[in-house]
């Protein structure tokens, strides 16, 4: 599967993502969504994966993340200078938490886009920022909330979309404390449901994959670059997606294919730098990072994640990049 814009002057990479946890966008264990892009040769990717069995002694199977974890010299090889990926790989963070308070606050104020919480969102942060930390204070009422807008954007048709409407409205009105900060009415839910039914052109406001991949696509496209990639099979990534993602980046060229990981070594080490990085970030955002994992991790971080964690971001890039999660984020 592949969308071609006319382009030359490819750049290749390939990617895995680690974190996808489907509707369950609540899911405490799997909150923080990794995707990473390598760009290394067949030949080198191959040989980068035996090295890995050699040093961990594991011969059957797929080699995978869970498992590279529990072979902390071999991780520490992967992601150090005497490892491939140095220099030639990047990982996208996003904080699913961050990334639904940023739909929820753009519906209610300049329009639900896959802009937010991208770099290539030109609104002011400052709303979603309140949000996301004000509504946790408000403990369960919160998560309902938040529950009820996932489940709204989830509808199969009118009739369900209507009923869960009411449903999101009494969540929102259990939350009158957030009303500086959050203005719900009925017609921007009304405008939605016309579009969510009507305009094919929208893409799923809840799916965590596409600010990824648009963010892992700017980056490589940096130079000027289109941008090639090989991924790992996944159902979000349909031709109409990507052609969506091109005209969303204003037609930054994207060409995208779909394989298996086992199959392809490239994205084999995609995966298993984002199954890491998705350890390392999580055990960073929740207090209990393991210090010399993180300044491994830091260099490869994009400089515009969908986190709002500044001690934790601060953690992170310390040994990588410089900057402040708000900024970066959004």
């Amino acid at each position: 599967m592949s969308v071609e814009p006319v382009w030359s002057g490819l750049v290749e990479i390939a990617c895995d993502e680690s974190g996808f946890s489907g509707t369950n966008l609540l899911d405490p264990d799997t909150r923080v969504f990794a995707h990473a892009s390598v760009q290394l040769g067949p030949g080198e990717a191959r040989r980068a994966v035996e090295e890995l069995r050699d040093r961990s002694r594991y011969v059957a199977g797929e080699y995978k993340s869970a498992r590279l974890f529990k072979q902390r010299p071999a991780l520490t090889w992967l992601l150090g200078p005497e490892g491939p990926l140095l220099g030639r790989s990047a990982v996208q963070l996003t904080d699913k938490y961050f990334l639904l308070a940023g739909r929820l606050s753009a519906l209610f104020t300049d329009g639900l886009d896959y802009r937010t919480g991208t770099s290539l969102d030109p609104h002011d942060p400052e709303t979603v920022l309140a949000l996301h930390r004000q509504g946790p204070q408000h403990g369960d009422v919160w998560w309902t909330l938040l529950q009820s807008f996932i489940d709204l954007l989830r509808s199969k048709n009118r009739t369900m979309y209507d009923d869960r409407v009411e449903e999101f409205l009494a969540a929102a009105a259990r939350l009158t404390p957030l009303e500086p900060v959050l203005h719900i009415t009925r017609p921007p839910l009304d405008s939605l449901r016309n579009r969510l039914f009507d305009d094919r052109t929208l893409l799923p406001p809840l799916e965590v994959l596409i600010p990824a991949l648009v963010e892992t696509t700017l980056h490589w496209y940096a130079d000027g670059n289109a941008v090639a990639m090989v991924h790992d099979e996944q159902s979000a990534l349909t031709v109409h997606r990507i052609a969506q993602v091109n005209l969303l980046m204003d037609d930054s060229p994207l060409v995208l294919r779909q394989t298996d990981s086992r199959t392809d070594p490239r994205v084999q080490l995609a995966d298993l730098l984002a199954g890491s990085a998705r350890q390392i970030a999580t055990a960073e955002l929740n207090g209990q990072g393991d210090p010399a994992l993180t300044a491994l991790l830091g260099p490869y971080l994009t400089p515009h994640p969908i986190w709002a964690d500044d001690a934790s971001w601060t953690r992170l890039t310390r040994a990588g990049r410089s900057g402040n999660a708000r900024d970066a984020a959004l």
